[in-house]
């Protein structure tokens, strides 16, 4: 099982600051590290390492050419729309648990242009909204995660993309929004809640976030999105689908970077300490 990702590709810079500066103010950085991010290619990046099959459709600024080829050495499949803009920015900013970003659309700004391919299952990431609904008319079967980019979706755009959707995933902030705008009813909608866990909306039952040091929290929405994935792939139900996926960001959040990903050996031995065998 292959699963297609859809959404950006960018380059993070995440800085680890004494605090948050106020409006006027400043702050010391402490550390700083550029990585390489943005939410498809984070969860294109984790399925593969993590022992499963995926394939990335982004856009490529001319600045992409050595993340490209990372990408290409660790066996992501590509299907890359050129641009002549640099790729975009995230610009992450860590102090005392608390994270504060800043994303330049740099390349990502041309999604537009993109024409829709086939997949038989497909995850799309934030993305442009008309990207968005033509790659949901040509898939089988397909994940819904609005993220940053919901306010881009219109009402009748952001209807369609619930009603078609066959999983969603959101935070608590972005099913508010979608509950208010559109309705969600008899959806599989999984709420992920941070330091709390995630849960499994329709069934009200909630799952643990697995304890771990955080040093740097960026991607770890991606990482559970990708153990999901994986977990799904070899056949588990739901629930332990999201419980493997609560493992895997548990590993990510330890390290500074969103693609610092462990191998599933590794997670199922984490999953088993704290959730039992499967």
């Amino acid at each position: 099982m292959k699963v297609t990702v859809v959404g950006h590709v960018a380059y993070d810079y995440i800085f680890m600051v004494e605090r948050h500066a106020k409006l006027n103010q400043s702050s010391y950085i402490t550390e700083w590290k550029k990585c390489y991010g943005g939410g498809a290619a984070n969860i294109a990046v984790g399925i593969k390492k993590l022992d499963g099959k995926s394939k990335l459709y982004s856009v490529a600024g001319r600045d992409f050419k050595r993340y490209e080829n990372y990408l290409k050495k660790i066996g992501v499949e590509l299907d890359l729309y050129r641009s002549k803009k640099p790729t975009a920015r995230a610009y992450i900013f860590n102090a005392n648990g608390k994270q504060v970003m800043y994303f330049y659309w740099g390349a990502s700004e041309e999604m537009e242009k993109m024409k829709a391919i086939k997949s038989n299952f497909l995850h799309i990431a934030p993305c442009h909204p008309k990207l968005a609904l033509e790659m949901a008319e040509k898939t089988e079967f397909f994940a819904f995660e609005p993220g940053q980019d919901l306010k881009k979706f219109d009402k009748g755009s952001l209807a369609y993309m619930v009603e078609k959707a066959d999983i969603i995933f959101c935070n608590e902030i972005e099913l508010k929004e979608m509950e208010k705008k559109v309705g969600i009813k008899n959806k599989e909608v999984i709420v992920t809640l941070g330091k709390k866990g995630s849960m499994i909306y329709n069934k009200k039952l909630k799952i643990k976030a697995i304890p771990a040091k955080v040093v740097d929290a960026t991607g770890a929405g991606d990482a559970y999105k990708a153990g999901f994935w994986v977990a799904f792939s070899k056949g588990y139900d739901i629930e332990t689908c999201c419980k493997f996926g609560s493992v895997v960001a548990s590993f990510i959040v330890e390290k500074i970077g969103a693609q610092n990903y462990p191998s599933w050996e590794k997670v199922e031995k984490r999953f088993s300490k704290h959730f039992g065998k499967v």
